[in-house]
């Protein structure tokens, strides 16, 4: 699959899309056009790559009581998510630093700020029954022309992935429901 650069495209809304063939593997597009990949390593596990037009990165979340999830060229550190209990913070290498926070109490999306406030992408997961199937993407005016905007983008999401997929009574109950279900039988009492 040939990749677009993020800076070709219109940059105002993306989508993530779930791949059919790979259910551990997300494509992230403008339009019809595809800018990047992240795909686990393994079903389960926390170590995804990121591939985009102008490079890849491996991206792992480390630590328990501390998360901390980093994209890497090589050995080299690029970018950081750093949970805390009620903000998360996302460091990129230059010394630019973002906020990342859910956008509501009782909504189901996510938001990375600057420190002073000013939303730039707004990312809200799309489910299928209880499968994480997609997920939209806006991009403010602010965030257009962010040189890091692509590992925004990327660290929010893989934060949203990870997530769901670490809660197991998410994904894990989903054969239980929809046309692949395993068929009920009942047994009835004469």
């Amino acid at each position: 699959m040939t990749l677009a650069p993020i800076s070709g495209v219109d940059r105002s809304t993306f989508r993530w899309l779930r791949e059919r063939d790979h259910p551990a593997a997300f494509s992230l597009s403008s339009g019809e056009t595809t800018v990047a990949t992240l795909e686990w390593a393994r079903t389960g596990g926390s170590l995804a790559t990121l591939r985009s037009a102008t490079g890849e990165w491996t991206v792992k979340r480390g630590g328990f009581l501390n998360p901390l999830i980093t994209a890497r060229v090589g050995p080299v550190v690029e970018a950081r998510l750093t949970v805390h209990l009620n903000y998360h913070e996302i460091d990129v290498a230059g010394g630019r630093s973002y906020r990342f926070h859910r956008a509501g109490v009782l909504i189901p999306a996510w938001k990375v700020t600057t420190p002073s406030g000013t939303e730039l992408v707004h990312v809200e997961p799309v489910r299928e029954g209880r499968h994480l199937a997609a997920g939209a993407v806006i991009v403010s005016d602010d965030g257009k022309d962010s040189p890091d905007l692509l590992l925004l983008i990327a660290l929010a999401w893989y934060f949203i992935v990870q997530a769901w997929f670490e809660d197991e009574t998410v994904e894990a109950l989903a054969p239980l429901e929809g046309p692949d279900a395993p068929v009920r039988y009942e047994i009835s009492r004469p």
